[in-house]
């Protein structure tokens, strides 16, 4: 980021100490926002893409931290570095535990700040590029196992369809296991391609706009054929005059199709399934607004998941804390990549579950 312009944003209700720092930057190279509040910062986030923000802590309409929680929901690229008095420096304390950088009690050393601020965006620019390489690596290594392990597939494809002679049944039976322990295998490799590509921020999202209930109406005819041979109901309701929304729909319908795929492996005979498209007002982080957002909720009438479970049902790492079988596993990472595209989405996505109630998973998108 040194050879290009880095755009700060400084919000402080204080005008004079706001200006001089905003003309200092400036005169250095920056390009620089200013916010007279919190209200008016968060505005300018959710407008703009910054490098760095400078926020002080004590503003009217939401406070510093109140503006830092917000930016590492949705920002994640942007830095905060926080202004505070002295007798606010346990604030700013807080505030590094949130994930500030750096905090500058004032007043501001001047000569220090741009240092400060071009070494902050020097250390991040840093760290992502290790995550780039780190994340092109492990995708390099998953595509090479991939390969030739489809290769292994079609040739037992062929060995079943007798085109290198005839086969007996026990022998058509062995590779039959084979083929389908090779498509499990299959299987976790294109989810762990698909989260490294998410993870290492390689995917662009191909928005556009449209009806999230009749997606998952046209999924669910998908699911007709396992819903029937599983002797299990399916009822599903969407909720009239549902807005259209801006969003990926083909990764959208990927989370879709993972919950109904975990609904229909998690759900008894004779049980049951309920899928719901309804539109709701939630609140996203603590102490903020509710906003509107579309919210699509799959039930099943299962075992439930245990309480102590639930905190980590979108941990990528859980199998190896519960030891789940491998079908859980499978599904788990599929779990794992939902969560990831719904928050790229700047959506929420959770589960709420009894034991011997069965379990509801939720995915909510924001109505822009």
């Amino acid at each position: 980021m040194s050879e290009e312009i880095i755009q700060a944003l400084i919000a402080d209700d204080e005008d004079p100490l706001r200006i001089a720092v905003a003309a200092w930057l400036i005169d250095e190279g920056f390009d620089v926002e200013q916010a007279v509040d919190g209200v008016e910062a968060i505005k300018k986030v959710q407008e703009k893409d910054f490098d760095i923000a400078i926020l002080d802590i004590k503003m009217p309409g939401a406070n510093g931290l109140e503006v830092l929680r917000y930016i590492k929901k949705n920002s994640a690229q942007t830095e905060v570095v926080m202004m505070t008095g002295m007798s606010d420096v346990s604030m700013a304390v807080e505030a590094m535990k949130l994930g500030a950088k750096e905090y500058l009690t004032k007043p501001i050393d001047m000569d220090q700040l741009v240092p400060q601020l071009k070494g902050i965006i020097r250390a991040r620019d840093a760290e992502d590029r290790i995550r780039r390489l780190q994340s092109e690596h492990t995708a390099r290594l998953l595509y090479d196992l991939h390969n030739p392990i489809a290769g292994l597939r079609q040739s037992i494809g062929y060995l079943l369809k007798g085109m290198a002679g005839s086969l007996g049944d026990h022998q058509s039976e062995l590779l039959g296991y084979m083929t389908t322990s090779i498509d499990k295998v299959i299987n976790l490799l294109t989810n762990m391609m698909d989260l490294t590509k998410l993870e290492g921020g390689r995917v662009r999202l191909n928005k556009g706009f449209s009806s999230l209930g009749t997606s998952v109406q046209n999924i669910i005819q998908e699911f007709k054929v396992p819903i029937k041979s599983n002797n299990l109901t399916l009822d599903f309701y969407a909720e009239p005059d549902l807005p259209t929304l801006e969003y990926d729909s083909e990764k959208i319908d990927q989370v879709v199709k993972n919950f109904l795929g975990n609904a229909v492996t998690h759900t008894p005979t004779q049980g049951a399934i309920v899928v719901q498209v309804r539109k709701v007002a939630i609140v996203l982080e603590e102490g903020q607004q509710p906003t509107e957002h579309v919210m699509v909720s799959v039930f099943n009438s299962g075992t439930g998941i245990p309480p102590e479970e639930l905190p980590l049902i979108f941990d990528r790492y859980r199998d190896l804390i519960s030891g789940k079988s491998n079908k859980d596993k499978l599904s788990g990472l599929g779990l794992v990549i939902s969560q990831r595209i719904i928050e790229a989405h700047n959506g929420k996505i959770w589960v709420e579950s009894e034991v011997g109630k069965g379990a509801t998973f939720y995915f909510a998108l924001p109505i822009r």
